[in-house]
């Protein structure tokens, strides 16, 4: 069986594809064999943050205190809840590639977070992937992905 996979991501979704290998007269077509969508990719932050938690009062000084709170700092929260989002999908790809079966891989990622990605993956695994596309390819059909890859390898 030919083990070569192409996986495709971007934050909200990741999908991994078996290449399957047709008779002499079939082309290959691929087989989904994993797909991830990140729960933390799809809900806004408000739905994630719901207390109050941080919150101060707003007011002219220790005496002042009025009913108002003031939101306090984001700090950056989003830039932090996507680095957690790109952590989990490294580990997934990590856990896929790991495989001692799997030989080869062609990857896509949306181009913001394919970086990220390639550095956040183990070395064991970023030894196995021979093509990388700064593309966000995750909602491309199945029978198109192949000819993308292929197009930019020529």
């Amino acid at each position: 069986m030919n083990n070569d996979l192409i996986i495709v991501t971007n934050l909200g979704l990741l999908r991994a594809y078996r290449e399957v290998k047709g008779p002499m007269d079939r082309a290959s077509h691929l087989e989904l064999i994993e797909e991830f969508k990140p729960e933390a990719a799809h809900e806004k932050l408000s739905e994630q943050l719901t207390d109050q938690s941080g919150r101060f009062p707003k007011g002219g000084g220790a005496g002042h205190v009025s009913g108002d709170l003031s939101a306090g700092e984001r700090l950056n929260l989003e830039g932090e809840q996507d680095r957690r989002v790109i952590v989990g999908l490294a580990q997934k790809i990590n856990g896929l590639l790991v495989d001692g079966e799997v030989t080869r891989c062609r990857f896509a990622a949306s181009a913001p977070v394919h970086k990220q990605l390639l550095d956040a993956l183990e070395p064991e695994a970023r030894a196995k992937i021979s093509q990388v596309l700064a593309s966000d390819l995750a909602k491309i059909a199945p029978s198109e992905l192949l000819e993308h890859f292929n197009r930019a390898a020529s």
